[in-house]
This record gives structure tokens, sequence and C-alpha cells, in this order.
């Protein structure tokens, strides 16, 4: 039923007008069915208590701190999550996501659709809307009034804790410190990937998980290895020294591709805080260190002597490729990309761990532990459950029989086995398509895969994650931060790629902090600090 106190207008007033054109491939979304003034401040909830699943053991645990489980194969004796089926009794239960793959064949011709239906005892209407579309879509379900039982936020929402906290269900009752072990799976996600989910006094939404590990160097170990070179420097000087035993232009091959990550890592070796310290409730930027206008003067010395590709400033590099090709030895991405470097280009990928300047351990940023929030509408506390219940469902952890349908349907009809590895078939690569993982998504894992680079993965895990540096304001909330996300990064993009290519001199770094504090760095400050006084 739409709900005529929840008007376009209304909802564009609440965002501000800026929420359609959140920043960074972010994702827009509200929700609700009526609209009550809430709380708006820092997360003062208690947060869910983190419960790993026993369900089905791991080759390598995970742990609590952030270190993945990993699996050296897909287990194949399979155990039920769910006796029960989650959502019976919910009837229809309409969601609003949005997908990156083809769309797949409507509920009414789609067998893993109806089978999913029948598994978790609803009928799940899902709209599936493009990414580059999906806050279009979205501003239209909001005009309307007529929401869904559950949508879409992205982590990236501009205004996101009026959204939350005036428009979505609290979730604390049912989620928060113990009660969450009702729902085994969504007790399983660590604690970090629930930070963003709590403002105020109330939980207000589920995670969509990542791990905590954030950009890995990547380098490629083979070329290292063939040019005798040392693929763990010790300090700043072993790392240098590494960067140029790489470079040979003449051979069309160079250290680096990219100067901010380049920044970014002598910045760990540093002790470059991540975005923000705090000390005795006052923030400070990682911009106003002295720490990081070094690693910019390093950075820079590096460029001036060669050591990065001739298009690294102002060129559009496709790093992937010139890495698989050997071209740039040393790039920098997510966790999950180093499984595609590898299989993609069938080379030997290796995480670097930044050392300390001058020897010593360095610091490791830690990641965002979501990719966005699913948030629900209001309704009674025992719908609200039958929700979380379908959640709980889609979210069980590898090597249960609910994960194995979700990822690849029903076996014999939409996968068959090839050695230790599920394959879809044409069937599953048509139906098995449905974008349940941005509904709710269990912890990643590192494999299944080739044992020796899951040994690696986890290797390079149990030295950063005891030093990972967590930013202080990941659980706290300033609207300047999303409202002038673009304008604050170009602000220092542009001044740290004048300095490291010789167009402006160090010195142009103190000018540009005063900008970024003047266009809104100051203010992001004060909402932290006002946000961090507020939770005493």
């Amino acid at each position: 039923m739409r709900d005529p106190n929840l008007s376009r207008r209304r909802f564009l007033t609440l965002t501000g007008g800026a929420a359609l054109a959140a920043g960074a491939g972010g994702l827009l979304a509200g929700c609700g069915s009526t609209e009550v003034a809430g709380p708006k401040g820092p997360a003062t909830a208690k947060l869910p208590d983190y419960i790993p699943s026993q369900l089905v053991k791991p080759d390598l645990p995970a742990s609590a701190d952030g270190l993945m489980a990993g699996y050296y194969q897909y287990p194949r004796r399979l155990v039920d999550a769910y006796r029960a089926k989650p959502g019976a009794g919910a009837g229809n239960v309409s969601i609003l996501t949005n997908m990156f793959n083809p769309v797949p064949p409507a509920a009414g011709s789609n067998a893993f659709w109806q089978e999913l239906n029948t598994r978790v005892g609803a009928t799940l209407d899902i709209t599936m809307t493009p990414s580059a579309d999906y806050l279009n879509k979205l501003s239209t379900v909001i005009a309307g009034g007529d929401l869904p039982d559950m949508m879409l936020i992205s982590a990236r929402l501009t205004r996101r804790a009026d959204v939350l906290t005036r428009l979505c269900a609290d979730l604390s009752d049912l989620v928060s410190g113990s009660a969450i072990k009702d729902f085994p799976s969504l007790a399983n996600i660590p604690t970090d990937s629930w930070q963003a989910t709590a403002f105020s006094s109330g939980v207000y939404a589920i995670p969509i998980p990542r791990a905590v590990v954030g950009t890995i160097p990547f380098s490629r170990v083979d070329l290292i290895r063939q040019r005798g070179l040392n693929p763990e420097p010790g300090n700043y000087q072993d790392f240098l020294q590494l960067a140029r035993g790489l470079t040979d232009p003449r051979a069309n091959r160079w250290a680096f591709g990219n100067p901010k990550r380049v920044i970014e890592f002598v910045g760990n070796m540093l002790g470059v805080p991540n975005l923000w310290q705090e000390q005795g409730g006052k923030f400070v930027s990682e911009f106003e260190t002295e720490q990081r206008k070094q690693a910019i003067a390093r950075a820079t010395e590096m460029y001036k002597e060669g050591l990065f590709h001739p298009d690294s400033v102002g060129g559009k590099l496709n790093l992937r490729e010139l890495f698989g090709k050997g071209t740039v030895a040393i790039i920098a991405e997510g966790y999950a990309a180093w499984d595609t470097l590898a299989t993609t280009y069938s080379v030997e990928v290796g995480g670097m761990v930044a050392p300390g300047y001058d020897g010593g351990a360095g610091t490791s940023r830690a990641g965002t532990a979501i990719f966005a929030l699913t948030a629900f509408k209001k309704t009674n506390a025992d719908r609200l459950r039958q929700l979380l219940g379908i959640c709980d469902w889609l979210a069980a952890p590898i090597g249960t029989s609910e994960y194995m349908f979700r990822r690849f349907g029903v076996e014999g009809q939409h996968y068959t086995w090839q050695g230790d590895v599920p394959v879809r078939t044409g069937l599953g690569n048509t139906e098995v398509k449905l974008p349940l993982e941005y509904i709710a998504e269990a912890p990643h894992v590192l494999g299944p895969g080739d044992r020796s680079r899951v040994d690696a993965q986890r290797a390079y895990q149990e030295k950063v994650v005891p030093r990972i540096v967590r930013n202080p304001a990941e659980s706290l909330y300033s609207d300047v931060a999303l409202d002038k996300a673009g304008e604050l990064s170009k602000i220092i993009d542009n001044a740290e790629l004048d300095i490291v290519s010789g167009r402006k001199p160090l010195d142009h770094w103190d000018e540009a902090v005063t900008a970024w504090r003047r266009a809104g760095g100051d203010q992001m400050r004060a909402d932290y600090e006002a946000a961090r006084a507020k939770q005493g």
C-alpha cells in the first residue's frame, strides 16, 4: 500500500537532493512505509555477537580479528543449515536490489527461481536493476511510496543515517548481542562488517560482508624470482632496490603504474593513519601528518628515477593487463583480485607486506568490511523475524546445501561435478543468475582452489592482519564525508599527481591540505568528534 506521507519531495528533502548522485559507484536506497522521527548520531547500539559457524570445518579457520577461512576444495558432504523453511507463512516478499549480470528468466519460466521459493517457503518477488540504473529505479520506487520488504542500501548513500533511522525497521531486539544466535548464518558475519549497520541506539540493517583485509600490493613473484630479487623487502631501501631491479625500459617493463598506490604502500611503512587518527576524542586526518607528506616525497623520487610506467600520470592504463603481460610488476587491488590475476594470466602472484621504513613491521590499512547493507520496511516483529530468517538462509556458509544451491542450483540440472569443482550447465548459466548475494551473503573465504595459492593468501593475511590499522571513524557518520566525497578526493588526488610528476613542488601539499580542510575536511572532523563525544 502506498504511504501518502512518503512523497518524492519528502524523500529528496530527507536525502538532501544529492542522494541520487551518491558517489564512487554507490547505490542509493531508502526504506520503510511510515515516516517516524528517529534519533540521529553515533553508533551506540549493541552490535550482534560474533558466533563463528560450526557447521563445516574449513581447512583454514577464520578468526575474529579478520583472517578469512580457507578451503582447498568444495566440501562434498553437505550439511543442512535449516531443517524448516525460514519464510513459511511470509507469503510474497518484495525485494529491490542491483545486479551486474544479464537478467535471468522470470520466475514463471525459471526452474531455479521456483525451487528457491519452495526451499525458503515464500515467494521472493525480486526486482533486479542493473547497477548503472539502480539510483533512478530506486527514486521512482520511493516516490511511489509502495516500498519493498527489503532494499539494498549503499555504503555511500548520502544521508544514510537519516534514511535508516527515520524510514527503516529497527532490528535491535532481534539481532543485538546474543539475540543474533537465532540467526546463526548472520551471527557468522564478523563484527567489522556490522559497524555500518548501527546508528544511535539501534541496528537498522544487515551487512553484505567483505573481508577487513584491504587493498593488497600484488607482485609478479615469477618475474622477481627470474631476476634474482628479494620479494619480501625488509625496509624502504630494500623496496627501492626491488623496484630498480624490476624496471627495464628496454624490455618494456616498469615496477609501478599507479602513484597513489605507491604513496599508500610507503605510507604503511611510515605508519600513516588509516584516513583518520584519534586521540582523546580529537581527530587528525592522515593528510595532516608529516608521514603522508614524506610518502609523497619518496614516490616523487621514484617517479623521477623512471620506476613508473611512462603513462602513470595522465594516462589511462589497464593495469591488470599490463601486470599480466609483465609490463608493470607491482599493482594494488582488493583481495579478490588475487585469484583473478593468477587464473586470467597464468602467472604467479604474491602479496607484498609493507615493512617498517627502517626495518621491522609496517602497517596495513583495513578495508571497508561491507559491500552494502540490506534494510527492511517497518513492520511487526513476527514478519521481521521471517524476513531475517530468509536472509539467514541466503547467508548460509560454504559446505551447506543452502550455499551450494544458492551458488550453483540443483545438482544434475544446473551443475555437475568435474573432479572436485562444481561446473554450471548451460541451464545453470542461464537460470542461476539471481543476484542473491546482494540480498544477503556469507563471509568471503579463500578458495576453494589451488592449495599453494590458498596457502600463500593465508600466509599473507597472517602477516598483515595483526598489523591492520582500522579507521577510527568507521562506525561514525558524517554527511560531508559522503556529500563532498568526490570534491575532497579530487583536491588530494590532483595534488599528489602534480607533485609526483614534478608539475608542482612538494610544498604544494600544504596548500592542498588547507584547501581540503576548507572544502569540508574540517567539517568532517567536527562531525566525527561530535559523534564520538555523544558516545561517551
